[in-house]
């Protein structure tokens, strides 16, 4: 069975009309081209042609049908035929009598596994004693047909009507409408909306937030921030990485002298506490220039959108550069529709997925960066000594400048 991924496009034909323009192989593979072609897809690997006939077509049309069973392709051919109007049998002219043979006749072309047949019968079947007859409408089939043409509609339509006796079936959504009364109908139809949208409370009631673990992975990566931290933002020999690797490497030393002070010699020496607090002064300093660059940095990014070229330039300047989208919008959006899929597959109304996308979007906002300015001043010194003063009674410098040491080495990353 053709699988609905396998299959691009479903190629309509109308054999009501025009079918004798379809007498020839090479005929039949230019209509298919020129449709195939105005919609912009290639040549199929398993085609699936959508034919609307008339019960009396199924044995007048016979080489159309050869025609298009022998369709040449990678994959097997596929043929669902849509039928309109009644048996050719049913009436006899004006008098409307009935005749003796009444049968659908199908030929052996048309009884393979591959070809399914639904007979919408006559589109008058409505008409009342005291309506006139009149002739049938051509687009009353439109939406049938539109519905036909989607490719994995067309598929498990053809999938469920080998389970039918000679693969046949007619559909009874129209017969059922008319036997209703217009405000049953009216109110059936309104329920069912209701049920797939989802009640309108106005309330905006939370969701629960959809876990990591079920996100599509373009979404996972972008709720988690793995997909940046790939990437290089500061330049091997820009001004950001060169002041960047001075804190890294004061932040070092100050932990080596730390390492001595506590050891047994070092508690002997008091040289070893002069080093540390040298080391931790220069470290601050360090540290206080780095939180400057970042402050610079982040200054001006009074928006949400993409850095504009002046933006770019002045990060440029601090030797730090924005990366690439790389396509990450065309995975993002592949990942909402699979993520769509998934909880409309568990059952959700239409207003709790928006509801999800709404927490979702949250989740992932771009932050100006102005807007995370105050955080820096979290790792000033003063905010330290200020943190340490509450907490430790003694020594009175010592444990401030390790906890901004603490401080700074979760701001670098």
């Amino acid at each position: 069975m053709t699988a609905p991924e396998d299959a691009t496009a479903v190629v309509r034909l109308d054999l009501r009309a025009g079918a004798a323009a379809l007498a020839t192989t090479q005929a039949v593979r230019d209509r298919v081209a020129e449709q195939l072609g105005r919609a912009g897809l290639p040549e199929p690997d398993y085609p699936l042609f959508l034919v609307t006939d008339t019960p009396a077509g199924l044995t007048d049309h016979q080489l159309q049908y050869e025609l298009l069973s022998g369709y040449r392709a990678v994959g097997e051919t596929r043929i669902l035929v849509l039928l309109v109007g009644s048996s050719p049998g049913s009436y006899a002219g004006g008098e409307e009598a009935y005749l003796p043979d009444r049968r659908l006749v199908r030929p052996t072309t048309l009884r393979a596994s591959t070809t399914g047949l639904v007979w919408a019968g006559d589109l008058r079947s409505a008409r009342t004693a005291l309506d006139r007859r009149k002739p049938d409408d051509p687009a009353a089939l439109a939406v049938l047909v539109d519905l036909l043409s989607v490719p994995d509609v067309f598929v498990r339509v053809l999938e469920n009507l080998r389970k039918l006796p000679d693969s046949i079936a007619a559909p009874g959504v129209r017969l059922l409408e008319q036997d209703l009364p217009t405000e049953v109908r009216d109110r059936a139809w309104r329920d069912a909306l209701t049920r797939f949208a989802g009640e309108d409370t106005g309330a905006g009631d939370p969701v629960d937030v959809v876990p990591d673990s079920r996100l599509p992975e373009p979404l996972r990566a972008l709720v988690t921030g793995r997909d940046s931290r790939g990437h290089a933002h500061r330049r091997s020999d820009g001004q950001a990485n060169l002041v960047h690797r001075t804190c890294a490497e004061s932040l070092d030393r100050a932990d080596e002298d730390l390492v001595a002070l506590r050891s047994f010699p070092g508690l002997l020496h008091p040289a070893r506490r002069d080093a540390l607090e040298a080391d931790l002064h220069q470290a601050r300093e360090d540290l206080d220039g780095f939180r400057a660059l970042v402050e610079r940095a982040l200054q001006g990014g009074g928006g949400a959108a993409a850095p504009t070229a002046e933006a770019t330039a002045r990060l440029g300047a601090l030797g730090l550069r924005v990366p690439t989208a790389d396509r990450a919008g065309e995975r993002v959006g592949e990942g909402l529709r699979e993520l769509a899929g998934t909880l409309l597959g568990d059952g959700l109304a239409l207003r709790s997925v928006a509801q999800h996308f709404t927490a979702l979007a949250g989740r992932v906002e771009p932050v100006p960066g102005t807007a995370l300015l105050h955080r820096l001043a979290d790792h000033s010194e003063e905010s330290v000594s200020r943190g340490s003063a509450t907490e430790y009674a003694a020594p009175p410098r010592t444990p401030g400048t390790v906890l901004l040491m603490a401080g700074a080495a979760g701001l670098l990353g």
